[in-house]
C-alpha cells in the first residue's frame, strides 16, 4: 500500500494511491495524481541519518568517512515533498545530493530488539548536503539541515521487503548513483535497531540509511530524479 500526504485547492489531506488515483483517507473520495501538490509523507519529530552504509562511499569520502556506520541528525524542517524546489543556501558552495532509502517509523522504542514490529514501511529521501560545511565541521548537522534540505516521498510504500531494492539517481537525465540496499553494511532493520542504541525513537521519526556512492554537486536549474524499485520516484528542481 502506497500512503502519501497532499493539498487539493489549499485543503491538506492524507490518503492512499490506487491505480493512478489518490483516494482520501477519511472520506474515500478519488482524486486526480495530476491535480493534487505532494506534500512531504511524513512530518518527523526527528531525522536520523545513518552516514557511510555503503563501503564504496566510504572510499568516495575518505577524508569524511568513519570506519563503520555512524549517526547525525537532520532537522525536521527540512522536510520537502516531491516535485518541490531545493534552494541552495549561500553559504555553501558546494550543495550534493544524496539518494537513500527511508524509514518511517510505527511504534516507538528504546533498544529495539524485533524492527520490523516498528517500520511503518519505506520511501525514498534525498540526504542533500553542503558538503564544504561537513569538511569544516567536526558535527555534521548543519551541512543537512537548511530548509528544504530532506525531499523525500512522493509515497511511504507499506508493503515491501527492503533487502535488495534498486536505488538510482539521475541528474538532467545523467545517471550519477546505481545500487541496490543489499550492498549496505547495515540493513534496513539493522539501521533501526543501531539508531534506537542511542535515542527512544517515536512513532513518525524518519530514518536515512545511507548513501552510495556517486554523489556529486548540484547547481540551480538541475532537476533530479531518485527512483528506488517498487517505491516509485523522488522528483525535485534546484533553485536559489
Amino acid at each position: 500500500m502506497k500512503l502519501l500526504k497532499f493539498k487539493y485547492k489549499g485543503k491538506k489531506y492524507t490518503g492512499i494511491l490506487k491505480n493512478n488515483s489518490v483516494i482520501d483517507g477519511k472520506t474515500n473520495h478519488e482524486f486526480s495524481i495530476e491535480d493534487i501538490t505532494f506534500l512531504p509523507p511524513v512530518n518527523p519529530g526527528k531525522i536520523i541519518c545513518i552516514g557511510f552504509n555503503y563501503r564504496k562511499h566510504m572510499e568516495e569520502l575518505k577524508d569524511l568517512a568513519t570506519r563503520e556506520p555512524t549517526i547525525t541528525l537532520k532537522a525536521p524542517k527540512s522536510v520537502l515533498g516531491h516535485n518541490g524546489i531545493i534552494i541552495l543556501p549561500p553559504e555553501s558552495g558546494d550543495v550534493q545530493h544524496e539518494a537513500e532509502l527511508g524509514i518511517v517509523i510505527k511504534k516507538g522504542g528504546y533498544k529495539i530488539k524485533n524492527p520490523k514490529e516498528h517500520i511503518l514501511g519505506y520511501t525514498i529521501v534525498n540526504d542533500v548536503t553542503a558538503r564544504d560545511i561537513e569538511r569544516k565541521m567536526i558535527q555534521w548537522s548543519a551541512s543537512k539541515s537548511f530548509p528544504t534540505f530532506c525531499p523525500c516521498g512522493p509515497f511511504i510504500e507499506t508493503e515491501i521487503n527492503p533487502g535488495d531494492l534498486e536505488i538510482a539517481c539521475k541528474v538532467n537525465g545523467e545517471l550519477r548513483q546505481n545500487a541496490r540496499t543489499s550492498n549496505m553494511i547495515y540493513s534496513p532493520e539493522d539501521c533501526v535497531k543501531f539508531a534506537s542504541n542511542f535515542m527512544e525513537l517515536e512513532k513518525g521519526d524518519l530514518i536515512a540509511t545511507g548513501t552510495p556512492p556517486g554523489v556529486g554537486k548540484l547547481n540551480a536549474g538541475d532537476e533530479i530524479e531518485i527512483k528506488i524499485a517498487g517505491i516509485g520516484t523522488l522528483k525535485n528542481s534546484v533553485g536559489k
